[in-house]
């Protein structure tokens, strides 16, 4: 079973403390969540630019350090490869599809646009579940993080014990994410993969 995480941690922190033994039994946790090269509103064009306390691990610090130190295979899709964003060709896309599915996400939309007075959304979560559909989409490789007292995910000598996605390709992720979201999950193939 591969669990997905895509909020801040302190259910697994809690799952973990409660019975170690069982949650070593998960085959792999995905989660969205740290900041090892490249903080908020970077993308990798801006020169220097400190990683950030990424909100998924500062929320619950001690929790996502029981994560990342509880010997379960930990897939880190961290801001570095999710600031996606969905641009106003990909948006009207969607939105004009008239589905209950599109239609639900343009109402989300326009309240979220509403509150926040920004147009574009950057689509973070979804490359974790994306991920665990399809790896091609954010392909890892294998370092050793530390998440600090502060919430920042740091790198450190030693045996690598988390798989990182330091970098996605958007046209990958769009042209396999839009898709799914347009049509009935019925028809796309590979979705019952979800529970793998």
């Amino acid at each position: 079973m591969t669990l997905v995480a895509i909020a801040p941690l302190t259910n697994i922190g809690a799952a973990i403390d409660r019975d170690l033994a069982t949650f070593r039994k998960l085959k792999r946790v995905v989660i969205m969540g740290g900041s090892v090269d490249h903080g908020y509103d970077d993308l990798g064009q801006v020169v220097n630019k400190a990683p950030d306390r990424e909100y998924n691990i500062a929320m619950d610090v001690q929790a996502a350090q029981k994560l990342f130190t509880s010997g379960v295979p930990l897939y880190v899709m961290p801001l570095d490869s999710t600031q996606l964003r969905l641009d106003e060709v990909k948006r009207t896309l969607i939105f004009t599809q008239s589905t209950p599915l599109t239609d639900a996400l343009t109402l989300l939309y326009h309240q979220w646009s509403r509150t926040t007075h920004q147009q574009t959304p950057t689509m973070f979560d979804p490359m974790a579940v994306a991920y665990v559909v399809n790896p091609s989409i954010c392909p890892t490789q294998a370092l050793r993080l530390r998440v600090d007292d502060q919430g920042y995910t740091r790198r450190e000598p030693g045996e690598p014990n988390v798989n990182v996605c330091l970098k996605s390709d958007p046209t990958h992720f769009f042209d396999f994410f839009i898709p799914r979201l347009i049509r009935s999950a019925e028809t796309i193939p590979g979705s019952s993969r979800l529970a793998d």
